[in-house]
């Protein structure tokens, strides 16, 4: 269990879907949030995820946030990092504009939130890591770095600019050498990028195959990367060969920001042959590996949310999951319709907050 009071302390919302206000004390342990359906439960989690990612997991129209008849939605946390310093997140939604501070300064960049107050989620959407497109394992996977990798960010910011330059030179059908001036340092970027990527990913599989172990045993567990361009090409012969379909299109098609990355269970893409279940159990696994990844790579710890754990999952999967949980230096908050279809007993640091129409309370 925690030894520091890491994580999210506390946390002060107002007007925040159906919450009006709650000022709430945590555990640096486990975080148990129960009550019945559409209570607010999963308001609560989005709450603390809006807190380290300023977006929710369940809209993208941030506007959807505040409470009804409300003219703002305001979440502060107080965080614990591993240097013993607790310091200050604030987030102030108005319609159509957001206003945050971290330690009391407004935040220049959303990348350094990410690296104070990560934040993993396990929901039912988190399926689609699995079955939807190949942005969603990107996002997934751009996270982890930021988390870990100061210079991953850079990298990113750097190709990110050159990519929007590149493009509008593409939109506006200029010549081909205002197009390809960009191609220098979007290949340069881009081969740092990919190099963290395949460094991580090598890495995350060994880490998520070693939880898979326990989560499904007999499972052999593989992740394969795409870059995001043809195998055997350079990026740089990647750029050159899709120049004219480039400037048909008026967009780049090669590079890092069309990579994507495939799980695979005994050598078959896991969305094949595989119960929902199943496939939920290797996201847990997925999302413990990446935990712990990020904890063996002194990166910051963070939260670790499960929505409705019990949804999806028979009582033995639970435990294991839980087990798991358990083993990692990190907070967790998860939901549950009814308590007792939890087994506490590896969770000696932990609290019980119940919810009714968007009150929440904690269980002493």
């Amino acid at each position: 269990m925690p030894t520091l009071t890491t994580g999210l302390q506390r946390l002060d919302i107002g007007q925040f879907r159906n919450i009006e206000t709650a000022r709430l004390v945590f555990s640096p342990g486990l975080n148990l949030i129960t009550g019945p359906n559409a209570a607010g439960k999963t308001s609560l989690l989005e709450a603390v995820y809006c807190l380290g990612r300023v977006r929710s997991f369940r809209t993208a129209h941030p506007d959807q946030l505040i409470r009804h008849g409300q003219s703002a939605f305001r979440v502060v946390g107080h965080v614990g990092l591993a240097d013993g310093r607790v310091i200050p997140v604030g987030i102030q939604r108005r319609p159509g504009a957001y206003d945050i501070h971290l330690e009391g300064r407004p935040l220049r960049r959303l990348s350094d939130l990410a690296g104070r107050f990560p934040v993993h989620l396990m929901t039912g959407d988190t399926a689609n890591i699995l079955n939807g497109g190949p942005r969603y394992r990107r996002q997934s996977l751009d996270w982890a770095l930021f988390h870990v990798e100061h210079t991953y960010r850079d990298a990113w910011q750097r190709y990110a600019r050159a990519l929007r330059q590149r493009n509008a030179a593409l939109r506006d059908h200029a010549p081909v050498a205002l197009v390809t001036v960009w191609d220098s340092e979007l290949v340069d970027a881009a081969t740092l990028l990919d190099c963290l990527r395949r460094d991580y990913l090598e890495d995350l599989s060994g880490h998520v195959a070693r939880e898979l172990a326990a989560l499904l045993p007999g499972k052999t567990f593989l992740i394969r990367y795409q870059p995001g361009w043809a195998k055997g090409l350079t990026l740089a012969e990647a750029l050159e060969k899709s120049l004219e379909r480039d400037r048909v299109r008026g967009y780049t098609q090669a590079g890092p920001h069309r990579a994507d990355f495939a799980m695979l269970l005994d050598d078959r893409p896991a969305q094949a042959d595989y119960s929902r279940g199943q496939q939920k159990t290797l996201l847990v696994g997925f999302l413990l590996g990446q935990a712990k990844l990020q904890h063996a790579l002194e990166g910051p710890r963070g939260v670790f949310l499960l929505d409705d754990l019990a949804s999806e999952l028979d009582t033995e999967h639970q435990g294991r999951v839980l087990s798991g949980l358990a083993e990692l230096e990190t907070q967790v908050f998860v939901t549950a319709i009814d308590s007792r279809a939890l087994d506490l007993a590896t969770w000696p640091a932990h609290k019980r907050f119940h919810v009714e129409h968007g009150d929440i309370r904690e269980v002493v």
